[in-house]
């Protein structure tokens, strides 16, 4: 079973799977044709904006993104880069407010990252020892938490709804999980996975059945991505 999923998180052919997933997702829930104008009135120009193009564009790139760092690419890291820029910008027109705080916060991880890789051995993940994972796991844990409960009050103008209290919790687990990939730690994916969870229920508690092969994916590739690093570990 190891095998088959060390498989699943490194083979090209899911790579196309896995976009195509979460590309056909998007547009089976009505993303293709948007304009910005649906959500945003900046003038006439907004409606020759393919507002839900560049959404679909943008969800295949976190998915490679995803994939990329599964396999120990710094790839993924310029591609989330990319993902964030986008991901930012779409989730704030969508309501989110504190995404003008908790993106860019994400955007200057993944610098650090790019570099931290490029430094580190080609293809091989980082290692420590279990204390020492355990006492930086547990300071990036606090961090985490403080700054997304900080960054969210702040965005949502201390209006802390369900919503705005779940958007805290799943950007902190995701902080997290970029702070050690940042590090090219394989602690992060048990993140990722908890982080997949999270939106999987998510998805199930708001009915959206779409998403659910999407982050069942995710878990996966999650799982088969930290047996692979930890065999890169004791390559």
């Amino acid at each position: 079973m190891q095998q088959y999923l060390k498989q699943f998180a490194t083979s090209k052919w899911f790579d196309a799977i896995g976009v195509i997933l979460v590309v056909s997702i998007a547009i089976s829930a009505g993303y293709l044709n948007t304009r910005l104008e649906k959500y945003v009135d900046w003038g006439p120009w907004t409606s020759l904006v393919p507002f839900g193009i560049i959404s679909v564009i943008n969800v295949g790139i976190s998915m490679l993104s995803t994939r990329f760092t599964g396999k120990l690419s710094n790839w993924g890291n310029y591609l989330g880069i990319i993902n964030t820029i986008l991901s930012g910008v779409i989730d704030f027109i969508l309501g989110n407010k504190a995404a003008i705080i908790t993106y860019p916060i994400t955007f200057f991880i993944y610098t650090f990252a790019i570099k931290k890789w490029k430094d580190s051995h080609e293809g091989i993940p980082n290692t420590m020892t279990a204390s020492q994972k355990y006492l930086i796991g547990t300071i990036i844990t606090i961090v985490a938490f403080t700054i997304s409960s900080v960054a969210n009050y702040v965005g949502f103008n201390g209006h802390m709804t369900f919503l705005s209290t779940l958007t805290t919790i799943v950007f902190a687990f995701s902080l997290i999980a970029n702070l050690f990939n940042a590090l090219k730690l394989d602690t992060q994916w048990p993140f990722w996975m908890v982080y997949n969870i999270v939106q999987l229920l998510k998805a199930f508690t708001q009915g959206n059945f779409a998403n659910v092969g999407k982050y069942i994916f995710y878990i996966i590739n999650a799982i088969g991505a930290l047996l692979f690093w930890k065999d890169k570990e004791q390559a």
